[in-house]
Order: structure tokens, then sequence, then C-alpha cells
């Protein structure tokens, strides 16, 4: 069979038996089944491949929409697909217990990988920008810049004692997910001389410094018999859920945490804190609402007031012949009238 389909007079028979075979696991890249998503995204992928290279897209048809065999068998497997699990957030009594576990550890490795733990939870990083992943291009020195008030340090040549007075750190997003090439974010001191992202960071580029780090080494870079060996995610999620488990009264199952849940904890530690939920979109570089209306679900000090709240104020009267209660502003009124043009 040519490679781009050619000479078929219907192409979407094989895309049906492709989709059924990543469906069920013998096709895909993992080996096991899949959800509906991932199929329609794989699928994707082959189209975007064969338009690339000149070739028509052998998933649309005639009129240059999907074709309904596709995309009715996207919308079955949807149907029988099981919710999608959403990561957990971190509280951040987990944090500081992991830091009380390495803080005199031997091991330089569990030390960054704590240390790389609240970087992400303070930056709101994807697990592939702090530790590596495997396939992703994580942070390196060059991405992070350290302040003494409005002066800029030189990390690698300024006195080590410069280097843990600075005020101010930053991190600039260059090859990661969703990026803006040159995107930055900062951060100030928060008042904790370990819980804190400019003193992490601190603590990290004063370990790479003294090992004779470039500014192309990646931040997540522990030094072992000469090599570097970086801090990966499942080295960060193995000790967050050791201290998940020794904290029963958090009602948090090990199994429920990944180092992914690092950017949900700080994003949700904001919104307990108040913050707009704007500047928590800005900070974690999301692109929708999703994560938001996830955590909104999910935040006790949120959800505690909102049964009294209506309890309290559900007793309410109409104004005759209206469907909005007379406190509610004419404007607003005429703005939820969905009869109103």
């Amino acid at each position: 069979m040519d490679p781009f389909l050619h000479g078929l007079r219907d192409p979407i028979p094989v895309l049906l038996v492709l989709a059924c075979r990543i469906r069920d696991g013998r096709a895909s890249r993992s080996g096991h089944p899949v959800r509906a998503a991932h199929v329609r995204d794989e699928l994707h992928a082959i189209a975007k491949t064969f338009t690339r290279l000149g070739h028509p897209d052998p998933r649309l048809n005639s009129a240059g929409q999907m074709d309904t065999r596709l995309s009715d068998l996207y919308a079955a497997w949807a149907r029988e697909d099981p919710p999608p699990t959403r990561v957990k957030p971190l509280p951040i009594q987990v944090l500081h217990h992991a830091q009380t576990l390495v803080t005199y550890a031997p091991n330089e490795f569990h030390r960054a990988a704590v240390d790389l733990a609240w970087i992400g939870f303070f930056f709101l990083l994807r697990p592939g920008e702090h530790c590596s992943t495997g396939t992703n291009h994580p942070l390196t020195l060059k991405d992070v810049s350290l302040k003494i008030g409005h002066s800029p340090l030189h990390f690698l040549t300024c006195p080590l004692t410069s280097l843990s007075s600075a005020t101010h750190s930053g991190i600039t997003f260059d090859t990661q997910k969703n990026r803006v090439r040159g995107e930055q974010l900062a951060h100030g001191r928060s008042g904790h001389s370990v819980a804190c992202p400019t003193a992490s960071l601190i603590r990290r580029v004063l370990y790479l410094r003294l090992n004779n780090a470039t500014l192309d080494t990646p931040l997540c870079s522990v030094r072992h018999h000469q090599t570097w060996v970086p801090v990966t995610s499942q080295a960060i999620t193995s000790i967050l859920r050791t201290s998940a488990a020794a904290l029963p009264h958090l009602h948090l199952r090990p199994a429920d945490i990944t180092s992914r849940s690092l950017r949900a904890g700080g994003a949700m530690a904001l919104l307990c804190g108040h913050v707009d939920t704007d500047v928590i979109r800005l900070i974690g570089r999301w692109r929708s609402d999703a994560m938001f209306r996830y955590l909104h679900a999910q935040a006790l000090p949120l959800i505690n007031p909102l049964a009294p709240a209506m309890l309290e104020h559900g007793a309410f009267t109409l104004m005759p012949n209206s469907d909005l209660p007379p406190a509610v502003p004419p404007l607003l009124a005429a703005h939820l009238d969905p009869t109103t043009t």
C-alpha cells in the first residue's frame, strides 16, 4: 500500500482500522489502550505530516470537513471513556515535610529534588521545565536571573555573599511547552528562609557554580562521578509521595500525587489567597479557565462560605412581572435578561 494512500478511492477505512488498533493498544506508542482524544491526536499528527509534504489530509471529505465516520467514532469512544483523571493540587504541608526529610540527608540528589519541587510550586512549572522527563529541554542556568534590588547579579562570577543576598529571582521561558519566546516570570522573597522561590533558586545556583557548571547546564543537574545526572520527575514524585503518606490528615492518597501536582498546588495556594485568576493565569501561562474550574471545586477555603451565604441570602422577593430580585441593579438586569436585544 502506498504510504500516502494514493490510489485509494476511499482512505477512511484504512484510517478506521488504524484508529481501532491505536485505541486497543496494538498500534499505540505505549502498547496500552488509550482514550478517544489520544486516537484523535495521533491521526491528526499523521494528517499534519501528509499536508506538510504536499499531500491532502486523508481525514477530510470533498467539502474539506472531517469525515463523519471518523468524527462519529471519536464521539462514541469519548462516551465510553471514563472521566479524565485530574491532577491533585499539592498542599504546601507536603513540601515542608519533604524539606524536613532531606535537610540533613547526605544525598545531594534528594536535596536538589526538593529544591526543584519548591521552584516548581512557586513558579507554577510543568515537570518538563524544572526537571527531566527524558524527552524535554529543562531550564538551564542561563534561563535564571538573580537580583539585589534592581541590580542583576552575574551569578557565575559575583561574590558568593552577594549571591546569597539576592532579593529577587526570575526565569525566562524559551523552549518549554506553550511558550511565548522570551516570556519571563519573577518572584521576590517569601519571608521564609527555605520555602521561598528565590532562596530555592539560590541554592541550586550555588550548588551548580561550586561544581563548575556552565550557563548551559540544566538547573536539575547533580554531579555524580564527574558527570551530570538529571533529577527526574519520577524522583520528585517519589519524595512527594513519601511525605504525603506520612500526612494522612491531608486526605491525600500517595498515588494521587505526581510532580505535576506542584503546578496545581501553587495555583491553588494563589487561589485560596484570593489572588485574581487573571494574575494566576498569567503566572501559570494557562490559555483557558479549565484548571480554575477544577481548582474552585477543590478549594475548601473558597467553597466553605458558599452554603452559608446561599442560606443567608436565598430569601428574596421578586418585583411584579420580574424574573430578578429588586436588589439586582437595572443595568445588570438588562444584561441578564435573555429577551433584551
